[in-house]
């Protein structure tokens, strides 16, 4: 169990680290292209933060044959991004901070979107396909779609000269990196649930969903310190949309491709995920209507998510 507990703790480090050194050459491919903010955001900065999920779950159902691992670590970082690192934002904020109306239409709305669709496809079927994997890829699109229409009515970008050979190997370096980390912390993470005596699917939703958050925190942490409250959900908000429609429908897909039979999916914990509807209207509710989130709404954020994962250790998993 110690053994186990190390290296997951190894890989979150590494994981981290990894994913400061890609998302700080990503950023810079971002302006090398002259990228518009909005734009960077919505692709660049969105696999810079969700890009240890996306393994996770590619992992979870090619190698582990489990890819009920990879929809729980997915639902437990959507809950962490939306009550964790709000709250956290909020505390470490400078002052109360403030967040646009356009953030909750845009990826406010997008996001449980995608967390019905996702509701709706477990409650439908449990062949997941490529039908079902363009699906979500296509509702991603007009996400970007969106973004990009946003991004050119509000913003200019401008080229910055960069070593775009320098950063693009930096990326498949860092990238390898978070890939090797993200395998181990599966491989870890399944071993841990057997030497607790608990299934695998709760340590995914809650360890693994911890480790592989930490770039978003890292992103919200460092916008919330700037008073930045709109980057700061967004980043959140828009992590999550990535990580349903882009980072479970690629492993199908990959899934497909080498065995040519649809992914088995049996997720029997569907009340996990109309618990995430509700937090994610608890944060609505939160910062609607030009409210401020204050460290007060950070407390009470913390005690929401407190008693999710409770619910889920003794009653749901």
């Amino acid at each position: 169990m110690f053994v186990e507990s190390a290296i997951i703790i190894a890989c979150s480090f590494a994981i981290y680290h990894f994913g400061n050194a890609f998302a700080a050459a990503s950023n810079r491919i971002g302006e090398h292209f002259a990228l518009p903010k909005g734009v960077k955001g919505a692709t660049l900065d969105a696999v810079s933060s969700s890009l240890p999920e996306l393994m996770v779950a590619l992992f979870a159902v090619i190698f582990f044959g489990s890819f009920d691992i990879g929809v729980a670590t997915i639902a437990g970082s959507a809950a962490f991004n939306l009550l964790i690192i709000p709250a956290a934002a909020a505390l470490v904020a400078p002052a109360a901070l403030r967040v646009g109306g356009h953030v909750l239409d845009r990826d406010g709305v997008f996001f449980f979107i995608s967390l019905l669709l996702l509701t709706a496809t477990l409650w439908y079927t449990s062949s997941w396909g490529v039908w079902i994997a363009l699906l979500f890829l296509g509702v991603y699109a007009v996400y970007v779609q969106r973004f990009i229409t946003h991004a050119k009515e509000n913003t200019t970008a401008k080229h910055v000269k960069t070593s775009l050979s320098r950063d693009t190997l930096i990326l498949l370096v860092t990238a390898t990196g978070i890939a090797g980390a993200s395998y181990f912390l599966v491989q870890q993470a399944i071993s841990l649930a057997h030497a607790l005596g608990v299934h695998p699917t709760l340590i995914a939703f809650t360890v693994i969903a911890a480790a592989t958050s930490v770039p978003d925190m890292v992103v919200s942490l460092a916008n919330a310190r700037q008073g930045s409250g709109d980057d700061a959900l967004s980043n959140a908000l828009g992590s999550n949309t990535f990580n349903i429609l882009v980072g479970l429908p690629i492993p199908i897909l990959a899934y497909v491709l080498l065995t040519g039979q649809p992914v088995a999916l049996v997720f029997a914990n569907t009340e996990i995920l109309f618990g995430l509807l509700a937090a994610t209207l608890v944060l609505v509710l939160t910062v609607a209507n030009g409210k401020d989130l204050t460290k007060r709404n950070g407390v009470f954020l913390l005690a929401v998510y407190a008693a999710f994962i409770i619910y889920v250790f003794f009653f749901s998993l």
